[in-house]
């Protein structure tokens, strides 16, 4: 088959969310992970697997468990279920509580707290390719691109160099980015005949300021690299005491079936998510209008796109 050359919008795009882009290798369906049955579970030595592993087969801190030998590590990573993705494909997004244990919740929001204090976060900015630019009228916050082998990271020894918790097997990186990608394939498949790409997907932390907002916004924008965008995702590690009447900052979802504005004439329609530790939301980029409501204390939150693989209508 003849290679298509990259469009001219599509290569500051990869250098900017990926810095040197690095495609994985591609996992069979019968390679994903299946959850092993309740009590036959092995606990690894490291605290955000054993967390992992007790949060969702709903072991007690006093139970025994299997040795590690008797299940592989792949095989105890947080899933979404079948009716999980079945709500998505039909109502255009899921909101799934207690998708990681506090304690990883915990784990993850250090990183975010030893990678800021390493000047690896960056303030963020607004719009696609070109046009990207700071505007703190529409967007206070601060973000950190994530991914595999990014050398500026795992140079970073007091977050935990190349075994991280982001970068270690069965860490952040083999959940989101192999996990939830493989449960989303299918669907992009059955829904839009296009498949996944998971050298284009996108992760990174966001860090909201006391008084931190994102005004409402599209994830996918057409004539842009962002069109690539299939599904969006957030992971709220935000403190367990977290309080949505006092601290506030919601992520709200609108479906009044306009773009970056509630079209004319047409009533309000939202929901509210409260950015509670451990809440995954995926929902589809091109379809639902968002943003982050002010927000009264520091919040923390994971952000990705799982992208699809790019066309000949995109190059044309």
């Amino acid at each position: 088959t003849k290679k298509m050359a990259k469009p001219a919008w599509l290569v500051p795009w990869l250098l900017l969310t990926h810095g040197v882009l690095v495609v994985t290798a591609f996992v069979t369906p019968q390679q994903q992970t299946t959850r092993p049955a309740k009590r036959d579970v092995a606990v690894p030595s490291s605290s955000f697997h054993r967390s992992i592993i007790r949060h969702h087969h709903g072991i007690t801190s006093t139970e025994r468990v299997a040795p590690l030998d008797m299940v592989a590590t792949s095989n105890i990573l947080p899933q979404i279920s079948p009716s999980d993705i079945s709500t998505l494909s039909n109502q255009g997004y899921v909101i799934i509580p207690n998708f990681l244990s506090q304690d990883v919740v915990d784990e993850l929001r250090q990183d975010i707290l030893t990678l800021r204090s390493n000047s690896a976060f960056k303030v963020a900015k607004i719009g696609q390719d070109s046009t990207n630019e700071l505007n703190t009228e529409i967007r206070i916050a601060e973000t950190c691109f994530l991914g595999r082998n990014r050398m500026e990271l795992t140079s970073i020894s007091s977050a935990g160099g190349a075994n991280s918790i982001r970068d270690r097997d069965g860490g952040l990186y083999d959940i989101v980015l192999d996990n939830l990608c493989n449960s989303l394939s299918e669907l992009s498949s059955t829904d839009s005949q296009t498949k996944l790409d998971k050298s284009l997907n996108e992760l990174l932390y966001a860090y909201y300021p006391q008084g931190g907002f994102y005004r409402r916004h599209r994830d996918a924008v057409p004539n842009s690299a962002s069109v690539l965008r299939k599904y969006s995702l957030l992971l709220y590690l935000n403190k367990k005491e977290w309080d949505p009447k006092v601290d506030a900052g919601q992520l709200r979802l609108h479906l009044d079936g306009g773009g970056d504005e509630c079209p004319p004439g047409v009533a309000p329609n939202y929901v509210d998510v409260d950015p509670l530790g451990g809440t995954l939301v995926l929902f589809k980029s091109e379809l639902i209008p968002h943003e982050v409501m002010n927000t009264n204390s520091e919040r923390f939150a994971l952000v990705g796109w799982y992208n699809r693989g790019i066309t000949a209508g995109d190059i044309g």
